[in-house]
C-alpha cells in the first residue's frame, strides 16, 4: 500500500508545485532615452531659480532585450529648484510599452552638471499590466548632448 501513495503524493506535489507563480526576477535597465525636451527658466533672485521642464521620449535603447523599457515611450513633466547651486524637485513619466502597458516612473532632481545635464534617482511608482508589479529604480542623467535630447538611466527593477 506504502509504494502506491508514495508515487501518487510525489505527482500531486509535482503539479502542485508547477502551478506556482513565477518566482522574481532583477532586470538591469541600464540604456538611454532619446527624445526631446522643453524647459522654462523662471530666475527669482540672483541665487534661486525655478525651472519647468517636459520631456517626450520616442524610444529607449538597452543592451537588455528583457528590459521593459525597450519598448516603452512617453511624457515626463516636473519642476525642480536650484537655491544657491543646489537642486532639488522632481516629476513623473507616463511610458506605454508595445503590449500597451503603462509605467509611472517618479524622478528625483539630486545635481546639474556643468554643462546643463540634470542628474538624480527615479523609481518605478506601478502602472497598469507587467507594470502593476514591477518595482526598482535607478539613477539617470538627463538632458543636451551634440544637439539631441538624452537620458542616461542605470538601475535594476524586480518583476514581482
Amino acid at each position: 500500500m506504502f509504494s502506491i501513495r508514495f508515487p501518487a503524493a510525489l505527482a500531486a506535489g509535482f503539479f502542485a508545485c508547477s502551478t506556482l507563480p513565477a518566482l522574481a526576477e532583477t532586470i538591469d535597465v541600464t540604456g538611454t532615452g532619446h527624445g526631446t525636451s522643453t524647459t522654462q527658466v523662471m530666475p527669482v533672485s540672483e541665487s534661486l531659480i525655478v525651472v519647468s521642464a517636459t520631456s517626450m521620449y520616442e524610444r529607449f535603447e538597452t543592451a537588455n532585450p528583457m528590459n521593459p523599457f525597450a519598448s516603452a515611450s512617453g511624457p515626463c513633466f516636473g519642476a525642480m529648484k536650484i537655491d544657491k547651486g543646489a537642486v532639488s524637485g522632481g516629476g513623473l513619466c507616463r511610458y506605454t510599452d508595445s503590449d500597451g502597458d503603462v509605467a509611472v516612473v517618479n524622478w528625483m532632481a539630486k545635481a546639474m552638471t556643468a554643462e546643463g545635464r540634470t542628474q538624480g534617482d527615479w523609481m518605478i511608482e506601478g502602472g497598469t499590466g507587467k507594470w502593476a508589479t514591477i518595482t526598482g529604480g535607478g539613477t539617470f542623467d538627463a538632458g543636451e548632448m551634440d544637439g539631441a535630447y538624452t537620458n542616461k538611466i542605470t538601475g535594476s527593477v524586480t518583476t514581482n
